[in-house]
């Protein structure tokens, strides 16, 4: 025993004073029975037992009766009871059973004291009767009473005590023991405006109670076990080795995939179960491919080496106990997106309940149940009805293996993400059931790695959509004005530098305009017509102080706070020569500038917010299910990332020009937008890909202008698409709609 037993013994006072209390009476032998359980001595209790109940092991139980046993060492009588033959069908129990029955009741229900009482004597000669009360107190329980019958039989001039399990519960019977059967915490689910994106599913599970194998039926049930389940004798051995509080799992099918017939027949099996959901559970993905880069999916711990499982393992169990339900090798955790993010919220905490269980696996009576606290779910910022908007556009615009993307559509007001995909996806389901070696071969195998979080971890050169910061960073500088006129000899679209020293670098390309510019090269005309050439001059201008200090106050270098890691943005790297070359490429968005699409969407909301560059975020809360009720645990707030990044000048300059861009008449960039139901601001760009002249890295950022805070949206486009003019217009297709205002 692990904890101390009390006992009270209570009955009429004149029954201890009537002749004959002695061990020789059976009224005597039954009060010394259940004073010698109720203070532990199991094995002294076993020798007041009817030989008739009782068996000596014979060699093949594992035990050596001729070895002594160590005085000082108690024996590990749990352990000896599973080598010894269970003959309980028989109505026979041997001493190690009959201890190890008792030590594991009593421990599992963490008894601490037991009461007999209301004890009533209806002694013979042969027979004695005792009915009494048994009262079990324990902190699980709190106080469990029941009836009990005991039955003492005079034999060969001795009193013993015909013992059966009902003296531990009235309900049990020979060949029942106490199980603790966990309860596994449902996950918490994913959902955005109402609609579950993530849940869990119960397993079927096909399980054996290896208790019911004998040398009799032990053949029958490979055999019909191997045939209907697919399964070698060695697999299903080792699903028996690892049978837990005497259940093996041997194998589990998903809902929907598990035929009648087959159910049928394997209930035939003696020694097998089946189990609707109980035993272990799989994540489901109802909208398959949707968010999937940002969502995520659940999969079974990996790690490179055992030392690093080992440290996998025990992060993942900090602040658990096996209570509560420890990670193990064989768990299912949350292997990347939000699910990896939020594993702990999402986990839970497991339950267990304890009850009496038959010869056959069922439940004859709960003793104990503790609850399993359910995971909390997350409640996305993501409006549902944008984001299949989204996803249909994308899947209609899109094609082939050629074009790939990432599209943000966020409130700038709040930072709130309302809808974001990273294109082409995947479908969760895959790999939240096992995705086969093939199938995942082929994902790998796509030109535009469906994979690849583009959204955070994918780094592009912003392009010309950096030109709308360069030509704040001039005018905070005071490095020019709006009206500051570029005066320097542009020959067949290319300039070549003069007046900043030696120039070691080739020249600037101009964007080419096919329909005529404005004049002159002014800011305003700059912006509308994308302009290499304005805003490399200008960033030669301002020098490489003036022109990193304010690129690092809007972020850059800076790892973007948000739900899910972000891939830090660069201005150049770290082992870089700071050229004037260099700067001049970094003035319209090329050079070494790296960013994720995510941040230049959250940096591109500083225009639409007076200058405040808010905090991007996509979990919108935690809640957790409390009978009928949903309550809040946690609510995102808003918050700015970088305060005051454009001054309210600037924005008065700048905001009007980003609205020419999209202006039709005036030939920008955007001219192609063609949004009529709302006033949109916006810049477009082009990057190159590396040294692949067939590829370009194509941008549209944009936001409506004059609306309620609540109608508040910018959208930001990043395409990876061959530079032919069929992919020129794909972006617009996408922002046109997702800024107007019918969309959701």
């Amino acid at each position: 025993m692990k904890r101390a037993l009390s006992i009270i013994l209570i009955w009429a006072s004149c029954l201890c004073l009537l002749p004959g209390c002695t061990g020789s009476s059976g009224k005597q032998v039954c009060l010394d029975f259940l004073s010698k359980i109720s203070s532990g001595d199991y094995e002294g209790a076993y020798g007041l037992l009817d030989g008739a109940v009782t068996f000596t092991p014979d060699e093949t139980s594992g035990v050596d009766p001729s070895k002594p046993i160590d005085p000082n060492e108690k024996p590990d009588y749990v352990a000896l009871a599973k080598l010894e033959p269970n003959r309980e069908s028989e109505g026979l129990i041997s001493k190690n059973q009959f201890i190890a029955k008792y030590m594991n009741i009593f421990d599992a229900l963490e008894i601490t004291s037991v009461l007999y009482d209301n004890i009533q004597v209806n002694e013979g000669e042969v027979f004695t009767i005792v009915n009494f009360t048994a009262t079990y107190s324990s902190p699980l329980l709190g106080d469990v009473s029941g009836e009990h019958r005991m039955v003492a039989i005079k034999s060969r001039n001795r009193w013993f005590i015909e013992w059966s399990p009902n003296l531990i519960f009235p309900e049990m019977e020979w060949g029942d023991t106490v199980r603790v059967a966990r309860i596994s915490a449902k996950r918490g689910e994913i959902m955005a405006d109402g609609h579950v994106l993530a849940t869990t599913e119960g397993k079927i599970s096909v399980y054996a109670m290896p208790d019911r194998l004998n040398d009799t039926n032990r053949d029958y049930f490979y055999n019909k076990c191997s045939s209907l389940l697919g399964m070698t004798r060695e697999a299903i051995d080792k699903k028996l080795s690892k049978a837990y509080d005497g259940v093996a799992v041997l194998k589990q099918f998903y809902q929907g995939e598990f035929p009648e017939y087959l159910e049928t027949q394997l209930l035939e099996i003696d020694g097998i179960g089946i189990d609707y959901g109980n035993y272990d559970s799989v994540r489901s993905y109802p909208e398959e491919d949707m968010l999937s880069h940002t969502l995520g999916y659940v999969g079974i711990v990996s790690a490179g080496s055992d030392e690093e499982l080992e440290a996998r393992l025990k992060d993942l169990n900090e602040g658990r106990d096996a209570e509560n339900g420890l990670y193990t090798s064989d768990s299912y955790v949350g292997r990347n997106g939000l699910e990896a993010k939020y594993e702990k919220e999402l986990r839970g905490n497991d339950g267990y309940h304890i009850y009496i269980c038959t010869s056959q696996g069922t439940n004859r009576r709960t003793l104990y149940t503790k609850p399993a606290e359910d995971g909390l779910d997350l409640q996305l910022t993501i409006d549902y009805k944008l984001q299949k908007r989204l996803d249909f556009v994308l899947d209609s615009v899109l094609f082939g293996e050629t074009t790939a993307g990432a599209v943000v559509v966020m409130n700038p007001k709040t930072g709130a993400i309302e809808a974001m995909s990273s294109w082409p996806g995947y479908d969760l389901n895959a790999f939240a059931k096992g995705i086969s070696s093939a199938d995942y071969a082929e994902l790998l195998s796509k030109a535009n790695k469906p994979l690849y979080n583009r959204l955070t971890q994918g780094l592009y050169p912003p392009g010309s959509v950096l030109k709308a910061f360069t030509a704040v960073a001039a005018l905070q500088s005071g490095t020019l004005d709006e009206n500051y006129v570029f005066t320097g000899e542009i020959v067949d679209d290319y300039w070549l530098p003069t007046d900043y020293g030696t120039w070691l670098g080739s020249k600037i390309k101009r964007t080419q305009v096919k329909y005529g510019r404005l004049s002159p090269l002014n800011m305003r005309s700059a912006i509308v017509h994308s302009d290499n050439i304005y805003f490399a001059n200008a960033a030669l201008l301002m020098g490489w102080d003036n022109y990193t200090s304010y690129m690092k106050s809007i972020g850059f270098g800076d790892t973007m706070p948000f739900d899910l890691n972000v891939a830090q943005s660069q201005l150049y790297n770290d082992d870089t020569e700071l050229t004037l070359m260099l700067l001049a490429d970094s003035g319209y968005g090329q050079g070494e500038i790296l960013t994720t699409p995510l941040q230049m969407a959250t940096m591109f909301c500083a225009f639409a917010n007076g200058g405040n560059i808010m905090q991007p975020y996509i979990v919108d809360g935690l809640y957790e299910t409390e009978g009928i009720k949903y309550n809040n645990v946690s609510r995102a707030s808003s918050k700015v990332w970088k305060s005051g990044v454009i001054e309210q000048h600037s924005l008065d300059i700048i905001v009007p020009y980003l609205k020419d861009v999209v202006d039709h008449s005036l030939n920008g960039t955007g001219r192609s937008l063609k949004v009529t139901s709302v006033t949109v601001a916006a810049k477009t760009g082009t990057a190159e890909i590396g040294n692949d002249k067939s590829r370009q890295i194509s941008w549209f950022a944009g936001f409506r202008c004059g609306v309620e805070d609540k109608d508040a949206r910018l959208v930001l486009v990043m395409l990876e698409v061959p530079t032919t003019d069929e992919y020129a217009s794909l972006k617009f297709d996408i922002a046109r709609e997702m800024l107007k205002m019918s969309a959701s």
